[in-house]
């Protein structure tokens, strides 16, 4: 098989993320287990890839499309693969995932609206072979931030999420905005009150479908906990020990869920030199 998209052609036994009808399909065994390249095409010629994704162990990790999901492997969410896997392995999904979403959003030309081809002189874009425009996987930007008050963070339950999961408040930074900017408008926009000390923590991508997560601390300034009941139909105060149960807030593979833990661990004292 010639390179494909960013540059490399896989060999039978590199292993590969399938992704078909919106879900990922690995082997579990006893652990998360990816199937090969040449496993896949017993299945079916990919609708979308192969991509180069990265390394793991010593080989290459390839990502591909298929159009419905075979029998013999078990599919998830990638939500779910994200929380089992080990972190580069969660890693390189995300990766994937982008890389497959990036492919589909792309077919076509979105200044001429002509199919888009891949070239190998430019193996990290689609390519419009009509007007030259040059299709690069999209990166959207957003902030994630925890508000501090001594030993209070404040949390916020959105509609879209499950009965009593709370969360970070977070959101995309918008055009000629900086990082900062962001962070505090969209807390005042959510619950209504006014930050000070913004300061970048970590950041994480996070593959649903292409953003950027940056995480900040912030601390509380003034104001009333008012959501805007849009999006946010209730925000309050949580004491560092006594944060919702850990099905209901962010997992630690989540950015929302290591900023958590990183201010429980300064609040009980025991953060230490630990890093995000």
């Amino acid at each position: 098989m010639p390179p494909g998209p960013f540059g490399a052609a896989p060999s039978p036994e590199d292993p590969t993320f399938v992704f078909a009808e919106g879900r990922v399909l690995v082997h579990r065994r006893t652990r998360l287990e990816l199937p090969s390249f040449s496993s896949v095409l017993e299945f079916a010629s990919p609708v979308a890839g192969p991509f180069l994704v990265g390394e793991l162990d010593g080989r290459p990790v390839f990502a591909a499309a298929l159009e419905t999901a075979p029998d013999g492997l078990e599919a998830l969410g990638l939500r779910q693969v994200l929380a089992e896997a080990e972190a580069e392995l969660g890693a390189l999904a995300g990766r994937a995932s982008q890389l497959v979403e990036w492919y589909f959003a792309h077919r076509y030309c979105g200044r001429c609206g002509t199919p888009t081809e891949h070239r190998p002189e430019e193996p990290t874009a689609r390519c419009c072979p009509n007007c030259g425009a040059l299709h690069f996987p999209r990166i959207n930007p957003a902030v994630i931030t925890l508000v501090h008050r001594g030993d209070e963070v404040l949390l916020a339950h959105n509609r879209a999420m499950l009965p009593g999961f709370y969360a970070l408040i977070a959101g995309f930074v918008e055009p000629g905005e900086t990082l900062e900017a962001a962070v505090a408008r969209e807390i005042r926009e959510e619950v209504g009150v006014e930050i000070e000390h913004p300061t970048y923590m970590a950041s994480q991508a996070w593959p649903f479908p292409s953003q950027l997560m940056m995480g900040f601390f912030a601390a509380y300034r003034d104001g009333e906990v008012a959501q805007d009941d849009s999006e946010i139909d209730d925000a309050r105060w949580f004491r560092y020990d006594a944060l919702p149960d850990t099905g209901h807030r962010p997992q630690p593979y989540s950015i929302a869920g290591r900023l958590i833990e990183h201010f429980v661990r300064l609040r009980s004292g025991t953060a230490g030199s630990a890093q995000l």
